[in-house]
């Protein structure tokens, strides 16, 4: 798989959204955004005004501490506990608004699931822009989104030095950086198992495709049935000139599940220097196998990352499944730095850091595991 240095894939991605606007390419991602220079490198950014409180959860902190976790307080069961944090939940709103949550300027921030960076960051550098940004826009919370210990460490340590703090996103998993053959024994059974459901089913992989038009709608659908309808309308809702463009650009690499000739699965791969996330993965919810595919999904993606030599990053949905293949948690952070902010704001800023770390970081713990 041939894929393109992280500058590169940036100013790709930035022509394609200068060429066609987030309006026909995902409709709830439709805020200012733009590139940006740091160190010999360039990073996407969006900046967002709190005018919108329909954008998704990847462009706007009020609907990924508010609107999602309001729905995924649906989606895990909580029943009777549901109505124990229905109250804090409001207090969280509430403080959001008044924090200005959503007046921020995002730094790497592509607008999809996961930000991977370049690895060619130094303290320096990242202390360089960080002043840029904040001179420029004084009155904005700068964030970063997608840290992790695993990978970022060194990123981590950088923004704290630039006076960033914390602030509790999610799980992910990392998973060993080794051949699928040289994982334990019985996490490698479990995905060679998965592996072999597709021969036996008839089914085939088509890999590197360029999409034309007609597949691009086919993925679009597929990624709605699962992140749309399945999981959540604040996910990022990608039409098909996304995934053609994305495709034909090199942007995500695409990969097509076949039943016969219908399209029964995708997967869309991005890579920045060796790792890898998913940010498209879909499947036919009305196939007859359909209970099956996501498993034969996850082994493709397992064995594309051990032929290319990729770490392997990914959500912690299907948090077992996952762990049982091989996976491993990490706690995934957004960075934030809001000390040139007026003291209301930051105090705002500080309740709501409070809570994702005292309250949504053990809930998602608990819920997880």
């Amino acid at each position: 798989m041939e894929t393109l240095s992280h500058r590169e894939l940036v100013q790709r991605w930035g022509e394609m959204v200068r060429q066609h606007g987030w309006a026909t390419l995902a409709d709830n991602l439709d805020c200012e955004s733009g590139v940006m220079a740091i160190g010999d490198t360039m990073v996407p950014y969006t900046k967002n005004e709190m005018t919108k409180e329909t954008l998704c959860y990847t462009v706007s902190t009020f609907t990924h501490y508010y609107h999602y976790l309001r729905e995924e307080m649906d989606i895990v069961g909580l029943r009777t506990a549901k109505f124990m944090l229905i109250p804090p939940l409001w207090l969280i709103g509430f403080f959001l608004r008044f924090a200005k949550v959503d007046k921020a300027f995002a730094i790497n921030n592509f607008g999809l699931s996961t930000n991977l960076f370049p690895k060619s960051l130094n303290a320096a550098q990242w202390d360089e822009v960080v002043t840029k940004v904040q001179h420029s826009n004084p009155k904005h919370a700068i964030l970063v989104r997608s840290v992790n210990r695993g990978l970022n460490s060194e990123d981590y340590d950088a923004l704290i030095g630039c006076g960033f703090k914390p602030m509790f996103a999610r799980n992910v998993l990392l998973f060993p950086f080794k051949p699928i053959e040289e994982y334990p024994r019985v996490k490698r059974r479990q995905i060679l198992r998965d592996e072999g459901l597709g021969p036996k089913l008839g089914l085939r992989w088509l890999s590197d495709v360029k999409l034309d038009a007609v597949q691009a709608e086919r993925v679009a659908d597929l990624y709605d049935q699962l992140y749309l309808g399945k999981y959540s309308k604040n996910n990022p809702r990608f039409t098909s000139l996304f995934h053609f463009e994305c495709s034909n650009r090199n942007i995500l690499h695409y990969q097509l599940l076949l039943d016969g000739d219908r399209i029964v699965g995708a997967l869309g791969m991005k890579v920045v220097d060796g790792v890898s996330t998913m940010p498209i993965l879909g499947y036919d919810h009305h196939h007859p196998q359909a209970r099956v595919l996501y498993r034969i999904l996850t082994a493709q993606i397992a064995r594309t990352c051990s032929e290319n030599n990729f770490q392997r990053h990914a959500s912690s949905g299907a948090n077992k499944f996952k762990i049982l293949r091989g996976g491993v948690t990490n706690e995934e952070f957004t960075m934030v730095k809001t000390s040139h902010l007026s003291l209301w704001r930051r105090l705002n800023w500080g309740f709501i850091r409070w809570m994702a770390q005292k309250i949504g970081r053990p809930l998602t713990h608990k819920f997880e595991t």
